[in-house]
């Protein structure tokens, strides 16, 4: 390992270890972005007609298990903070690791915009379903749902500068209860057999099932056919449903056992991966030919839907509601919607130690990295409320490009992450050796091939991703890559003028 020459911030990073595998595994499952699965995941067969949306999850989610590998094994042999940009930065060079870093930061900043909002309207559903149809229809308006999001946003940024043992404790008491709750409603769904969800539908609100997918028919709803072209051009969907699956890895300066944590990681990959493609399942096996009908509606009848019911936003928890009806049905619904609360500690906590990586190497400014008494960079905390703030914005007035901005921002870089991967063993071998995952086939190390792996899926995410933006979005994201090499530039002139040798910053790892 190479000696720990200072040409950083500070001599030492002032970051507390507090986060252990069972950490690592719960923010496997608690960052990953979970309106994929809950709320895009049911309107898949109304963007995509004829995907099928457990295919798309589980093949998605295959395409992307080479990068969780590699993340393991460069982060259980690098265990600093700013995880993958620790990584590229010292085997590919500094301003590619800045980019690639510089991206999902803002990516991540999107990301809690688009959760105060989506969360807004689905909170607003369950709310409608407990009978507070004023207030969750307020919700369900932009204005209510842009109001709910800074909401949230303000109070997990106060959480979050109170240092990662609450982050720690927060995301683990708002995973384990929407998990179990997801895991009792996918087997009510199978108890009940294929479409045997629809008597309870029609209980619970009083209405003919029958007669609203009769009238969604005659306003030109027809099942369409399985499709491949389909299930592929929907991948959007569940690549969008893995952003921030990584968050842990951001953290490595807070972990106690860098190498079991990494298997803790790739476990939790595994379990939601398991949950991603049964999830779809469930609720496609117990709901049938209902789910096609009713989207219709909601999306381009709403006038027509509400003499029926409630209009409600189709979700997880709003199926998972349908079927139980009355406060057992509430109750479902909301646990399962605290999968929205505890996707924002470990997102507030990666972020914040991506700026703070960027500080303590001098590559923003080191004000940035300036941690309090409880180990929390506070000003890294505030400016990801800012990017979060810009976030909600865009989420509010832009619809169709958002989850291909989210793809490219957050998964499309990780193509050098796989190069750094391939190169690794041979460029930094004294780094390779620390890797709690080693080994060859054929004398090559499974460390390049997996990166080579990487390589690939993070071209095609990015090629897939982009081809969701349209001439504003791509304006917009060469301007936000623009400030960011502005800022970057700027402080590589203070540097100069400090007399730094920021070279020799980037030769070694950032001290512990």
């Amino acid at each position: 390992m190479y000696e720990e020459e200072i040409f950083f911030a500070r001599k030492a990073s002032g970051l507390v270890r507090e986060l252990t595998p069972q950490d690592a595994a719960m923010w496997a499952f608690g960052a990953a972005a979970v309106s994929g699965i809950t709320f895009y995941s049911i309107r898949m067969t109304y963007s995509f007609p004829g995907a099928d949306p457990t295919l798309s999850f589980f093949m998605a989610s295959a395409l992307l298990f080479p990068s969780a590998i590699v993340l393991a094994m460069t982060t259980g042999a690098m265990p600093r903070s700013g995880g993958l940009y620790v990584a590229i930065s010292r085997v590919l060079g500094p301003e590619i690791g800045f980019l690639s870093l510089w991206s999902i930061v803002v990516g991540y900043g999107i990301l809690l915009g688009l959760w105060g909002i989506v969360s807004g309207r689905l909170f607003g559903s369950v709310f409608i379903m407990g009978g507070l149809v004023d207030f969750g229809s307020f919700l369900q308006s932009p204005v209510g749902a842009f109001i709910w999001g800074i909401f949230w946003l303000s109070v997990f940024t106060v959480i979050s500068m109170l240092g990662m043992k609450w982050i720690k404790w927060l995301t683990r008491v708002t995973g384990y209860v929407p998990l179990i709750a997801v895991i009792i409603a996918c087997i009510i769904f199978l108890s009940l057999g294929p479409g045997g969800a629809l008597g309870g539908f029609g209980k619970t609100w009083n209405i003919d099932v029958n007669a609203l997918m009769s009238k969604a028919a005659e306003l030109g709803y027809k099942k369409p056919a399985f499709s491949w072209a389909a299930t592929i051009a929907s991948f959007g969907t569940p690549l969008w449903a893995w952003t921030g699956f990584e968050a842990i890895t951001y953290a490595g300066g807070e972990i106690k056992s860098p190498k079991a944590s990494m298997y803790g990681f790739l476990g939790g990959y595994i379990i939601v991966w398991a949950l991603y493609t049964i999830i779809p399942f469930c609720v496609m096996y117990a709901f049938g030919d209902l789910i096609g009908p009713y989207n219709l509606l909601f999306r381009e009848h709403k006038d027509v839907l509400k003499t029926f019911m409630p209009v409600t936003e189709p979700s997880v928890p709003f199926y998972a509601f349908s079927t139980l009806g009355g406060a057992v049905g509430l109750l479902m619904a909301m646990a399962i919607m605290m999968l929205y609360l505890k996707g924002i500690p470990p997102v507030f906590g990666a972020t914040s130690r991506m700026l703070f990586a960027l500080g303590f190497d001098r590559a923003l400014s080191p004000r940035i990295s300036e941690v309090d008494a409880r180990g929390s960079p506070r000003l890294a905390v505030a400016l990801m409320f800012v990017i979060g703030f810009f976030g909600l914005i865009l989420k509010t007035y832009e619809q169709d490009a958002i989850l291909g901005i989210l793809d490219y921002t957050m998964l499309g870089f990780f193509w050098f992450l796989g190069i750094t991967a391939m190169l690794l063993p041979f460029r930094k071998k004294e780094i390779y050796e620390a890797s709690p995952i080693r080994g060859e086939i054929a004398g090559i190390p499974i460390m390049t091939i997996m990166g080579l792996l990487t390589v690939v899926t993070g071209f095609f995410v990015a090629a897939f991703s982009i081809m969701e933006f349209d001439y504003t979005m791509a304006a917009m994201m060469a301007i936000i890559y623009g400030i960011g090499f502005i800022l970057y530039v700027w402080q590589q002139h203070k540097n100069v003028k400090e007399g730094i040798d920021i070279t020799k910053v980037y030769s070694t790892l950032p001290p512990l």
